[in-house]
């Protein structure tokens, strides 16, 4: 037999089982065709398993009884409750397996702003870095100048090292007119 049909007939034999002391209610399934307007047919073949019971079927007979069911039950989508009375005794701190919206959205803003505080104290940092790097480099570059002033010094000292001959622009003047 379909799941369906199974709770469906559970919760027939519930409803005929939880009439009131005088006996009023649903005995048969004729009382329940006529309470809720299908035939008695109908209720038949959902009893046999011939028909599947449809969302609009279980919506009739939940109405019929003042929504008594826990509808995602009747639907077979939830195994318990069976009541919707019940529905708060089974679940009876939503808050605890549930957070609200508004504490995730706090949450996540948290964790956003400590972020946020992270990554402003590691810029910091590498500007730290790079302004001591900067230092560095211009301590080399004076380094740099310096040598290369004292390699110029001393190639120029020695006049046997000069790369021209001393007076080679005298030889090539020609006379002022």
């Amino acid at each position: 037999m379909r799941k369906r049909n199974n709770i469906f007939a559970e919760a027939f034999k519930w409803i005929k089982a939880h009439r009131d002391k005088e006996g009023n209610g649903v005995k048969y399934q004729k009382d329940l065709a006529a309470l809720i307007g299908v035939s008695e047919d109908t209720i038949t073949r959902i009893m046999r398993d011939q028909t599947e019971v449809t969302d609009d079927f279980l919506c009739k007979f939940n109405e019929a009884f003042n929504n008594v069911f826990n509808y995602q039950w009747l639907r077979g989508e939830d195994n318990e409750p069976m009541l919707a009375a019940d529905l708060d005794k089974f679940n009876p701190h939503p808050s605890a397996t549930m957070i609200d919206s508004g504490s995730a959205i706090n949450a996540a803003l948290a964790a956003k702003d400590e972020t946020i505080e992270t990554l402003k104290a590691r810029i910091v940092d590498l500007q730290s870095t790079i302004a001591d790097k900067v230092e560095i480099i211009k301590a080399r570059d004076a380094r740099i100048i310096a040598l290369e002033r004292q390699l110029a010094a001393a190639t120029t000292s020695d006049l046997s090292r000069y790369p021209f001959a001393i007076g080679a622009a005298e030889d090539n003047k020609q006379p002022n007119i």
